[in-house]
């Protein structure tokens, strides 16, 4: 009878420590359940589907899916968001095209300006690098992403990165001798994103750019000092090297030509008279 008793004894407490760690998961379940109830949760996007959206309720609803995986689902309002399923990181394809308005040579088409200027040894259909931002539409504009790509001869650029799909982010173009150029508007952000900024000035918020032919348009050169403003101090930097007879790979080559000359002047010169400078919220 002893033995048995003992043997019941420990049967019984094993009992009572699964049902203690039965317990504490159980709270811990429902705690993280709370929280995403009240607060936002990691959020993640299919890597292969796609994102809808609908305003038909008072809260309304998102959806982000996937194809060829488990069912997968996150469903929003203004206060909650719930993730089902399994999903993988979502990476945006965006497509842009600008033209620089000293590079511009006509006929929809920029000088190979990294050529010219002796960064790649042989001809081909690179203009020059340029930086994309994506800014939040909403003040203060918090930068979400920042990256550095080769604008193409004919004005077009493309590539992935990360951004929240279904959201909507201001496009800002940057480069080593034009004006900070904004997007118009906040665009928004799907898996094939395109932004053109060449149809129109009102590309471009401000109506911010330079129109280079009929129905053309391009981002201001000449900042080349990056302060926002064409003014004199970019042309005392032309000047400067013009004096030196610079060539190669150098911002104060304004028309791309390889050659810091009395022809970068010009353009810099209207700009200033113009009192062009980067406009932006």
């Amino acid at each position: 009878m002893n033995t048995n008793f003992q043997r019941s004894l420990l049967a019984n407490k094993q009992i009572i420590k699964l049902f203690n760690q039965y317990i504490i998961l159980s709270i811990v379940f429902f705690a993280h359940l709370l929280i995403c109830t009240t607060t936002h949760c990691q959020t993640a996007i299919a890597s292969a589907g796609g994102y809808v959206s609908t305003s038909s309720t008072a809260a309304g609803i998102s959806l982000s899916y996937t194809v060829g995986e488990t069912n997968t689902q996150t469903l929003s309002s203004p206060s909650h968001m719930l993730t089902q399923g399994f999903q993988q990181p979502y990476r945006m394809h965006l497509n842009l095209k600008a033209f620089i308005e000293g590079y511009y040579v006509g006929s929809n088409t920029m000088e190979n300006v990294l050529y010219n200027q002796g960064v790649t040894a042989t001809s081909g259909n690179e203009c020059d690098s340029i930086t994309v931002q994506l800014r939040q539409a909403g003040s203060p504009y918090t930068l979400v992403s920042e990256t550095k790509h080769i604008l193409q001869t004919n004005g077009q650029l493309s590539f992935n990165g990360t951004a929240a799909i279904g959201q909507a982010y201001y496009i800002i173009i940057k480069s080593r001798n034009i004006v900070e150029t904004w997007s118009a508007n906040p665009v928004m952000f799907n898996e094939n994103t395109f932004y053109d900024f060449t149809t129109d000035a009102n590309k471009a918020y401000g109506n911010n750019q330079s129109q280079v032919a009929i129905g053309v348009w391009a981002l201001y050169s000449g900042d080349l000092n990056a302060d926002e403003n064409v003014d004199l101090l970019d042309l005392g930097d032309i000047e400067t090297d013009i004096n030196n007879f610079e060539f190669g790979y150098f911002a104060s080559d304004i028309n791309g030509d390889g050659n810091v000359d009395l022809l970068d002047a010009p353009i810099v010169e209207n700009n200033i008279n113009g009192f062009v400078y980067s406009r932006h919220p």
